[in-house]
């Protein structure tokens, strides 16, 4: 099928690997294919529409095509909100009953409504006639039904933006479901599936032993969960519980004194340029400066270019602070001027128009070096991030000694609990360096008048400072022993294996593996070739068949890294789809994935036992189509 772009969100879907081609302006959506129909093989076409664009005039263009008799599919996407830039309510805002009769009315020949949460539409006679409702995850069988329509049709999808929820429940506007996924990473293969189905950046990539895995950032995950629809069966649900918080880190642990840095001064206009990407808080930290010069009778401007900021786009925000508004010519930073370059995220902070406000001369720059990948992960799961490339630009913009790297979000996380106190920690870092021309007493008043989460936010601020002051001192709290660097020795690296794979089957496994390693080592004296082999042919021995993934579930490796994460009493739901007991979607030919309880450790810890019966003409799973391929 065929589709066409929208204004506002739905104009992403240009950029990924699906057949959504051009836009319109505001209200024009479809029209384009009134004057297309007569002249072309292609009978009938999807049009995305926001419901923000329907209020506007999108309901004109939907006029338009049922004048023109068009074979046409509009997906109306009512998600609540003007998502893609910041969340504002909208003007005129009708609801899905409402606007499924005013639909009929404009002689619509088809409607249909689909949502997360069907089951909250029970009272159908508020909706015109025949409209049908369904769950979201008919969306591919109700896609194909559509187009083999004749006339204009209207799928509404009715899902409130899953970042504006998060902004909801952060606020206490909207109920947090006490349901979180986490990823076993031992069984994850890499695949990236998870985020194919969910597109979702919080899906992240974690570096292991045995290549990279895949881990929920539980910071930024908005619980959409369509991560767990991925084919894998490396995900669980935790339910109840929460986050567990790390040690009682708190203004009253034992930490020197802090020195009340020298304040930059305002000779001439002080700029600071913060970026980051959407979600984080980087608006936030330029309103919490402008509120703080304002209370200290400066003059201040504040101006955010957001852009796709509800996407994890990138946000740049440009801060003024002067003696007096006057003496602020511009709102914009001006190449070459700033002051501050406060980098809450590195890949932004190494963008062109980034990099072209710093000067030798003038700028110091104070950046988060935590990895944030970019949305071109979710169709490259090996996508590489560059960031020794993107310091180096940075340090060449501002010169080595004018720039300070920090892990700010890990050490946040660590500190606090949640990496959203990573850009409050970077700023008191800054601070606390000197380079803020603003007091402590006046940046803690504007998180008070903020009224958000005030006490974690003073909390972050002020370890941020302390951090500044003393940076190993704060390292060492939260970090008691150094990771341990594995060896990367051929021996050390064969090793390791054959003691997985003597657990994964028996000795004489492992030594098979070994055999084959040794005889390569004979061929190439144990270089490039022999470590590929130790790699790789590790990897095709050790395949996760049922018994396997039975075995990483109830070593106690899983069961330690949950209750590193989780606290409190919760259960576990497990997403599976064993070959057994599913048949393939015959569209998709993917197995469906079903949910099972917390008893389904214990079928686990049976199987991990029957592993002897691996090959054997025993073996239940031996019949299945993958075995036998």
């Amino acid at each position: 099928s065929r589709a066409m772009a929208g204004i506002g969100c739905h104009y992403m879907a240009t950029w990924m690997d699906r057949r959504t081609d051009t836009f319109t302006q505001m209200g024009g959506e479809g029209v384009t294919w009134i004057g297309q129909a007569p002249f072309t093989e292609t009978r009938h076409v999807f049009q995305n529409l926001g419901d923000g664009t329907y209020f506007h005039s999108g309901i004109l263009a939907i006029r338009a095509a049922v004048a023109a008799k068009v074979n046409i599919t509009y997906k109306l996407l009512f998600n609540d909100a003007v998502a893609m830039t910041g969340g504002q309510p909208l003007d005129g805002q009708l609801s899905v009953p409402q606007i499924t009769r005013q639909l009929a009315a404009e002689g619509v020949s088809r409607i249909l409504v689909m949502s997360d949460e069907p089951e909250k539409y029970t009272d159908k006679s508020q909706f015109a006639a025949d409209v049908s409702i369904h769950h979201r995850r008919e969306l591919d069988r109700i896609q194909r039904e559509l187009r083999e329509r004749d006339g204009v049709s209207v799928l509404i999808y009715d899902q409130t933006c899953a970042a504006e929820k998060r902004r909801r429940r952060k606020r206490g506007k909207l109920a947090d479901p006490p349901k979180r996924a986490f990823i076993n990473e031992l069984v994850c293969e890499g695949c990236g599936d998870c985020s194919v189905q969910s597109n979702c950046l919080s899906v992240e990539p974690v570096e292991t032993e045995f290549g990279r895995k895949r881990q929920i950032n539980q910071s930024s995950c908005n619980k959409d969960l369509t991560c767990v629809d991925g084919f894998c069966p490396s995900f669980v649900t935790v339910h109840g519980g929460q986050l567990r918080k790390p040690a009682a880190l708190d203004s009253g642990t034992p930490f020197p004194a802090l020195p009340e840095p020298p304040v930059a001064t305002l000779e001439q206009t002080y700029s600071i340029l913060i970026t980051g990407i959407g979600g984080t808080g980087v608006v936030t930290i330029g309103a919490l400066l402008g509120m703080a010069a304002h209370l200290e009778g400066k003059g201040v401007s504040v101006l955010d270019m957001t852009g796709l900021a509800q996407k994890f786009g990138a946000v740049i925000s440009h801060v003024r602070i002067a003696n007096s508004p006057e003496a602020i010519r511009a709102p914009r930073i001006p190449a070459g001027e700033a002051n501050l370059l406060l980098a809450c995220d590195l890949a932004v902070a190494a963008s062109f128009d980034a990099l072209a406000k710093l000067n030798k001369e003038l700028s110091f720059a104070v950046i988060n070096t935590h990895q944030s990948m970019p949305a071109e992960f979710i169709r490259k799961p090996d996508l590489k991030f560059h960031a020794f490339s993107m310091e180096r630009a940075i340090v060449e913009a501002v010169g080595q000694d004018q720039v300070d790297f920090i892990e700010a979000s890990q050490l946040a996380t660590r500190l606090l609990g949640d990496s959203i106190a990573a850009n409050l920690f970077l700023l008191g870092y800054a601070y606390q360096k000197g380079l803020l021309p603003l007091s402590a007493g006046a940046i803690e008043q504007a998180i008070e008048l903020n009224a958000v989460a005030v006490e974690f936010n003073q909390q972050a601020f002020l370890w941020g400072r302390r951090a500044a002051h003393d940076l190993a001192a704060v390292q060492a709290l939260v970090q008691t022993t150094k990771p341990v660097k594995l060896s990367t020795s051929l021996d050390a690296v064969v090793s390791r294996r054959m003691d997985y794979l003597t657990a994964y089957q028996n000795r004489a496994y492992a030594e098979r593996y070994q055999a084959l390693v040794n005889k390569v080592r004979q061929l190439d004296g144990g270089k490039e070739l022999s470590q590929a082999v130790a790699h790789n042919y590790f990897k095709l021995l050790a395949y996760k068949d049922e018994y396997e993934v039975a075995r990483l579930y109830t070593d106690g490796t899983f069961e330690a890294k949950l209750k590193a994460q989780f606290e409190g009493d919760f259960r576990l739901q497990f997403h599976l789809a064993p070959p057994l007991f599913n048949k393939p979607d015959p569209k998709t030919g993917k197995l469906e994935k079903r949910t099972y309880g917390p008893w389904m450790l214990s079928v686990f810890k049976l199987l991990a036992k029957l592993k002897s019966l691996r090959g054997s003409y025993f073996d239940p799973f031996g019949y299945s189509a993958e075995r036998k391929q």
